[in-house]
């Protein structure tokens, strides 16, 4: 992707590594998504619900983009107590994998939810037990998978670092903008993190903001990002324009 930069009266381009989540088109067909981003990234992460379900790779191999997945996860919930629902939401896991094996893509998954507060401890053997199925299958499909952490939304697991052993050995995919609304994000920066969502937010709500409409340290962030080497951080904001704008900013202030 190249980017024209001004430098004083001299424009310099650039090839940029930040991937751009299609949650930032959400309205727009996968395809249309797929045009606008064309101009500004080679790195895409699908957000794989709605209108950009994934069924088949075949749109995505018709573009030069470097893909991430991430899995479906509005209707998916791998710590159900409802034995064919948790089942049903492996299954979807594993359909998004044989998919990201086609396109050399990673993927993201949520780690699930419990309704009730007595239902903690069988929902937790039930993430468990679809997490070791989910490892299974990555295998498998030769894919590599994180998990990422929820922001304040109910009975989420994943919320806190405590949760972080029900990981086991999947690598963590940091969202700032969750750890933040969950005041844990300093308590997260602190574990090694193998992917990331960048969004910014004022501590209370998830509102995908562009950085600087929030209060997050993405001085702190970004320096936890390179000691991680992650090559291909993922911006995660709900517009296009904040998108871009938060584009500009992270070439600006962490150069590429």
């Amino acid at each position: 992707m190249y980017i024209l930069v001004s430098y004083g009266i001299i424009p310099k381009i650039i090839i940029a590594m930040y991937s751009i989540s299609t949650n930032c088109l959400p309205s727009e067909p996968l395809a249309a998504a797929l045009d606008k981003l064309v101009p500004h990234t080679e790195h895409v992460e699908i957000m794989s619900d709605g209108q950009h379900l994934l069924t088949d790779t075949s749109l995505l191999e018709s573009y030069n983009f470097h893909y991430s997945i991430h899995a479906p996860s509005r209707g998916v919930n791998l710590a159900s107590v409802l034995e064919p629902i948790r089942r049903a939401s492996v299954e979807v896991i594993a359909d998004t994998f044989a998919l990201a094996a086609e396109v050399d893509a990673p993927v993201v998954i949520h780690p699930g939810y419990f309704a009730w507060e007595y239902e903690y401890d069988l929902a937790k053997q039930h993430l468990y037990t679809s997490l070791t199925q989910i490892c299974a299958e990555s295998l498998q499909y030769g894919v590599t998978y994180f998990i990422e952490n929820m922001g304040n939304w109910g009975y989420f697991f994943l919320k806190e670092p405590k949760d972080m052993p029900f990981l086991g050995s999947a690598p963590l995919c940091l969202d700032v903008g969750h750890a933040n609304e969950c005041d844990s994000l300093n308590q997260f920066l602190s574990f090694p993190f193998a992917h990331v969502h960048l969004h910014d937010n004022s501590g209370k709500y998830g509102i995908h903001a562009s950085i600087g409409r929030g209060n997050i340290d993405f001085d702190a962030v970004m320096k936890r990002v390179r000691e991680n080497n992650i090559q291909t951080p993922v911006i995660e904001v709900k517009s296009f324009d904040g998108a871009l704008e938060t584009l500009a900013i992270l070439i600006r202030r962490y150069g590429v």
